[in-house]
């Protein structure tokens, strides 16, 4: 196991470091401010990687830091004496011995705060494994590297590490969910996102919601002129719910006439085309709508769901919806979708063929999916 301290200006730019020097695989276990030359903050960006080659060490390596092995926990923890600034005419062979001894020393700490026991099994493993699992869920790598390293410095040495990682999670998340998002008599609620994301199902299955539970007179209309079918998707939803479809080009004049029904509305696939995306735009701000959902599928890649969340925000979405839960098996989704669009979500729904209703999400649960591939990742 190699464990290597970087320093630099920002915990970015460590980051980046420790990614190019130490490649994907490096756990961060701490990250702290310093003082620097000159009284300078800098950031301390301490991180390990639990399998390397020989080849691997001596690249990574320097001459002021250090492989780390085992040690156990039952000795009194040492602590660390200041490095004074010494002039290279007057540095001794005691002064670098000295140093060396205080930075090996620094590890050592490190890693006796994280549990390492005589046997060689070790709290740090259990992080790490943690670490890959929610790696394998598709979180975004900032997110993980910034959530792992506060769950490891706040870890109190005692308590059952996946239990308080899904805590953690839990508490996370719940600052992600928009809560008792409702739609009163007389809103508009547009349902945008790229094509095969689930928006009519979404507006189908809110469309039931609000009729069957609350009692509300509702409204469909459909915005797409490119689909095959669009109107006839939405007519049936209508047929089966007992509700009127309004014509888009009365909407208008419809909207004003019954100021009791709410009114949803499904956008046609997000186009790449700047033009089609801008025309889109302006057809939304006419209809000027109360809501404006963007809705994405578990399925979808974290990697993709930056680049859609660039033109979603053209259309200024108010809500997030995630779909396909019940088909998905990395869930990383949802967060990443959270932090490219800074939105909140307000629903997760299965997939379109699923009888499930629009469910406001459940941070717990989420928590312990992302997690729930720990006890196989090996």
């Amino acid at each position: 196991m190699i464990i290597k301290t970087f320093t630099d200006e920002s915990s970015a730019a460590a980051l980046k470091r420790i990614r190019k020097e130490m490649g994907g695989d490096a756990v961060v276990l701490k990250t702290r401010q310093v003082a620097g030359r000159d009284k300078k903050t800098m950031f301390e960006v301490t991180a390990c990687l639990e399998k390397a080659s020989v080849a691997r060490t001596s690249e990574i390596l320097t001459d002021t830091d250090t492989a780390a092995g085992n040690s156990p926990v039952s000795q009194p923890e040492p602590k660390p004496q200041p490095v004074r600034e010494i002039e290279p005419s007057t540095r001794t062979d005691t002064d670098y011995l000295r140093e060396k001894i205080v930075a090996i020393d620094r590890k050592l700490n490190q890693l006796l705060s994280l549990g390492i026991q005589p046997d060689g099994i070790s709290r740090l493993e259990m992080f790490q494994k943690i670490h890959r699992c929610l790696k394998e869920a598709d979180l975004p790598d900032d997110y993980l590297e910034a959530f792992i390293s506060s769950v490891t410095e706040n870890y109190d040495g005692i308590s059952d590490i996946t239990a308080v990682t899904r805590q953690k999670l839990a508490g996370e998340l719940e600052g992600m969910i928009a809560r008792d998002v409702t739609l009163d008599h007389g809103d508009t609620a547009v349902f945008i996102g790229p094509a095969g994301s689930g928006k009519s199902s979404v507006m189908g299955k809110l469309a039931a919601s609000l009729v069957a539970k609350q009692r509300r007179s509702v409204r469909l209309l459909t915005l797409d002129n490119f689909k095959m079918g669009a109107f006839d998707e939405i007519c049936s939803y209508a047929e089966i719910l007992g509700i009127e479809v309004i014509d888009p080009l009365k909407l208008d004049t419809e909207k004003a006439s019954d100021k009791d029904a709410v009114t949803l509305i499904d956008a046609p696939a997000m186009p790449f085309n700047a033009e089609k995306l801008k025309a889109l735009r302006s057809r939304i701000e006419q209809i000027n709508p109360t809501h404006t959902f963007a809705v994405f599928s578990f399925l979808t890649r974290s990697r993709d769901v930056f680049e859609i969340s660039k033109r979603l925000k053209e259309l200024r979405p108010t809500h997030l919806v995630v779909t396909m839960q019940d088909l998905a098996s990395c869930y990383g989704t949802a967060i990443t979708a959270v932090k490219s669009t800074g939105l909140k979500m307000a629903f997760i729904s299965d997939a379109p063929g699923g009888m499930d209703d629009l469910k406001s999400p459940d941070p717990d649960y989420l928590a312990g999916m992302l997690l729930g591939s720990e006890v196989n990742c090996e």
